[in-house]
């Protein structure tokens, strides 16, 4: 069974869980997608994790039961033993973020653009760009989803819909971060002003952007 396939059965499982055992697997899938653990056996774990899940709820028992209280003590010996991912995984995941956010920011560029185009005959602000708009869609993305990341790490275990404790420290480091790319955005701002970019021209970036996750990232 490939990845892809793996993923879709855990997610048809998940929906046949309460919701405790739903919050668990999760809590289970966030520990081993982030670990160095292969793709290929981090889903199969999971999916063996998931049915034995579903066995033991039809028998009455919760996952805490079958795994214990915390789901990234299940997985240790796993986790530890398995070699380091190469450092080209983890640079390959901070590129795919920003590509990710800049294929986006160009796709709403193009599409904006060319509509404006058509309707007033210009594409107005959607016909330029920065270096400073560049540079915070890129680096904001990145401390964007890592603040998304750490909130999602942080959400409790039980079934009440609280957020568990929160990592201040954390938090303001990532301020931090985002304070100096916006000073830095505008000190570059001054720098560089606005220069033209024809919506066709985004959308040709777009376009790449598209190819460049499925054939770059993704594959």
């Amino acid at each position: 069974m490939k990845v892809k396939e793996m993923i879709k059965e855990n997610n048809r499982l998940r929906e046949q869980m309460t919701p405790f055992n739903r919050s668990y697997l999760e809590d289970m899938i966030l520990v081993l997608r982030a670990s160095r653990v292969d793709p290929l056996r981090t889903e199969e774990l999971l999916l063996e994790a998931a049915q034995q899940m579903l066995i033991a709820q039809k028998k009455g028992n919760t996952a805490t039961q079958v795994f214990g209280d915390d789901p990234e003590a299940y997985f240790k010996e796993v986790i530890e033993t398995t070699p380091s991912r190469p450092a080209r995984s983890k640079l390959n995941y901070y590129l795919m973020i920003p590509w990710t956010a800049l294929t986006l920011l160009f796709g709403v560029m193009a599409i904006v653009g060319l509509i404006s185009e058509w309707t007033t005959g210009s594409a107005g602000m959607f016909g330029q760009i920065s270096l400073f708009t560049l540079l915070s869609v890129g680096l904001g993305s990145i401390i964007f989803i890592e603040m998304i990341m750490k909130w999602m790490s942080s959400l409790s275990d039980t079934d009440a819909p609280r957020v568990g404790k929160f990592n201040i420290k954390g938090f303001g480091v990532y301020i931090a971060i985002a304070v100096v790319v916006i000073y830095a955005g505008l000190y570059l701002s001054q720098l560089f002003p606005p220069f033209a970019l024809s919506p066709w021209v985004s959308l040709i970036l777009s376009i790449a952007g598209l190819l460049g996750l499925k054939f770059i990232f993704l594959k």
